[in-house]
């Protein structure tokens, strides 16, 4: 059989055992890839198999206009070697999931003697390879060559280098759509590959979705602090650093106006500290939920530059459904910490 449709993840087949047993049966020295959305995950797991198959050149076009892809991803995979594109300029999402092996590249026809067509509905996402229900078509037939190759190069000549610039500008504009985002629906759209556990280890950098440069939320739990008098928030170094360039310059006195839940500005202290990498935040009394935090050691104190005007806003929130969105948020990106007492994190 030289081509057929089939499902994956459907009937116990994955789609990442069709596209590891069709790249070793081909053993192309070159493979495109057209998809919609790159993950981290989706990255690691295709760079191993075409590792794996001694493909000697990869090239990548996906979308960046909905905010979908990671930007660590096309970061590694440029890294890697791959020749990366991004397409951010279509009337509608770039949607493609269109994998070619070939002999090489060719910048008139697009690929020179391609071994290999897959079309379908995966992209380059862990669920996409692992979990999800997909539906493929597969082939070798010297019928549909010609045209898989026209189509390979119109996807690639949509995009524009992923450069180094590009990536910046790309990562802020990922992160600013995922702040509007809910936790789940990013796990559901490929955003982020799954929530790990709440008592796993925090992710490896190289894991986050996002750097902490494009953050505007600094966030800690309330299950330690200092202070006798004023409610001091101890904000462990990585989401303290956050805070800090979400903050800015101070005055002398390191205080910093902040807006809080009663819609009263008030004045905090913000310091670090070097005995302890510690980044201290000290809380007014009269801030709503400041003495119910420091009574029952629960909730988290939350610190977000807003987006229209670009105020400072400080909330504590209580365990429930409003915490849980801030918390899951930065587990879904990979943005989270803990130390032995609490968790911390930043989106």
């Amino acid at each position: 059989m030289t081509s057929a449709v089939v499902t994956a993840g459907i009937d116990g087949t994955t789609y990442k055992t069709l596209f590891r047993k069709q790249i070793r049966r081909a053993k192309p020295a070159a493979v495109g890839m057209a998809v919609a959305y790159v993950s981290v995950s989706g990255f690691n797991l295709a760079k191993k198999m075409l590792d794996d198959a001694d493909v000697g050149e990869v090239r990548l076009v996906t979308d960046a206009r909905d905010g979908v892809t990671h930007p660590e991803a096309l970061r590694s995979a440029v890294a890697s070697g791959w020749n990366v594109r991004i397409v951010d300029d279509l009337a509608g999402t770039f949607h493609p999931k269109l994998y070619v092996g070939a002999a090489g590249f060719d910048d008139a026809r697009g690929v020179s003697g391609i071994s290999l067509v897959i079309v379908g509905s995966p992209n380059l996402s862990r669920a996409g390879f692992l979990k999800n229900g997909e539906c493929v078509f597969y082939g070798v037939a010297s019928g549909c060559l010609d045209s898989a190759a026209g189509a390979w190069l119109d996807c690639w000549k949509a995009g524009v280098p992923a450069t180094t610039d590009r990536l910046s500008v790309y990562e802020d504009f990922f992160a600013s759509r995922n702040r509007r985002r809910d936790a789940a629906d990013m796990v559901a759209i490929g955003v982020a590959d799954d929530f790990p556990g709440k008592t796993g280890a925090p992710p490896k950098t190289e894991h986050r979705a996002i750097s902490e440069a494009v953050a505007s939320v600094a966030w800690a739990g309330l299950q330690s602090f200092t202070g006798e008098y004023s409610f001091q928030v101890e904000f462990p170094k990585e989401a303290g650093l956050v805070l800090r360039r979400i903050v800015g310059n101070l005055s002398e006195r390191d205080r910093v106006d902040m807006l809080c839940a009663d819609g009263v500005t008030r004045s905090f202290k913000f310091k670090f500290y070097e005995n302890n990498g510690m980044f201290r935040l000290s809380v007014p009394n009269a801030t709503p939920m400041a003495s119910w935090a420091r009574e029952r050691r629960v909730g988290i104190a939350r610190v977000e530059r807003g987006e229209a005007r670009g105020d400072l806003l400080f909330d504590i929130l209580a365990p429930g459904l409003r915490l849980e969105e801030v918390v899951d948020r930065s587990r879904a990106l990979g943005t989270w910490g803990r130390t032995p007492t609490r968790l911390y994190g930043w989106h």
